[in-house]
């Protein structure tokens, strides 16, 4: 006999769920949500997914479900719930950085604080990203490469300013801004390193790429510290990839390491990169003429 009302998440809402909901012989108390309500917090490396305040893990049963617009979000919810067992209906595998992001965090990799938010409307949410992530942030395409739609924000006006200069169709992470004077670039194949890179931003950017006019130094393996080694390591396994590069980004204060993302598409012109590749295809290839 259940005493207490079963919680009951429905996101998005279908139009006649109370009807459907009171065909059961027990309590359910409901929540009709909206995916405009989610909220994705990573803070010292410990993730919550809160829909307005209520954190999801502790309902009862979550009724998921997406569109294509919010189907990323969704798989990233979805994650988040098998992680802290909460039963819940499947939804399609869709990839961003906040799928990644949700995965590098549930592997226990270290990660700058981090909000997403399913909404270009951040006004309320606005003491949230400041008291997670400070001034200043960067504010990140979830679905950019190449530094795209990436901004530095100084203060709370120029968030809101920026943000509604970009695309509308586009959401976005907010990041704490990790003060630094490079970053690796990790090559992993087959779960071995094999080639990695210093990254320095140009004069008064704060992107470390080579888009967008960085400089690039590359170390023998051998240089490359142990703990950046694991983390590029580890951050492709999270995502299952046999080929990918991990950027690693170092805090010039403290000299803590910072996964900020994996690149599944890594270039291939240094010669050290070049080795790399032909390696990875060799184990490939190799399997596929004998």
């Amino acid at each position: 006999m259940i005493k207490k009302p079963l919680t009951f998440l429905s996101l998005p809402s279908l139009g006649d769920i109370e009807h459907i909901l009171s065909k059961f012989p027990f309590p359910i108390s409901l929540i009709e949500g909206q995916f405009k309500n989610l909220k994705m917090v990573i803070r010292n490396n410990s993730i919550e997914f809160f829909h307005g305040d209520l954190d999801i893990k502790d309902f009862s049963f979550v009724w998921l479900t997406s569109g294509w617009i919010n189907r990323e979000t969704a798989y990233a919810l979805h994650l988040y719930l098998v992680e802290h067992q909460t039963p819940h209906s499947d939804v399609e595998k869709s990839t961003s950085k906040v799928t990644d992001t949700m995965t590098f965090g549930l592997a226990g990799l270290p990660l700058p604080n981090t909000v997403f938010l399913n909404t270009r409307d951040i006004v309320s949410d606005i003491p949230l990203i400041k008291e997670v992530c400070g001034f200043p942030l960067i504010i990140k395409d979830a679905k950019g490469s190449c530094g795209k739609y990436s901004e530095l924000v100084r203060h709370e006006r120029e968030l809101v300013e920026t943000l509604a200069s970009l695309p509308d169709d586009r959401r976005f992470l907010f990041q704490e801004f990790v003060e630094n004077d490079y970053d690796w670039g990790v090559m992993v194949a087959n779960g071995v390193v094999v080639s990695g890179e210093k990254s320095y931003g140009a004069d008064g950017e704060f992107r470390n790429n080579l888009a967008n006019g960085a400089s690039e130094v590359f170390v023998s393996v051998d240089e490359i510290p142990e703990n950046i080694k694991e983390i590029a390591i580890e951050a492709c396994a999270s995502l299952g990839l046999s080929w990918s590069r991990a950027d690693v980004i170092i805090d010039k204060a403290t000299g803590n390491p910072y996964l900020l993302e994996v690149n599944r598409y890594p270039s291939a012109a240094h010669e050290t990169e070049a080795q790399g590749a032909f390696e990875f295809l060799s184990s490939h290839i190799g399997t596929a003429v004998r």
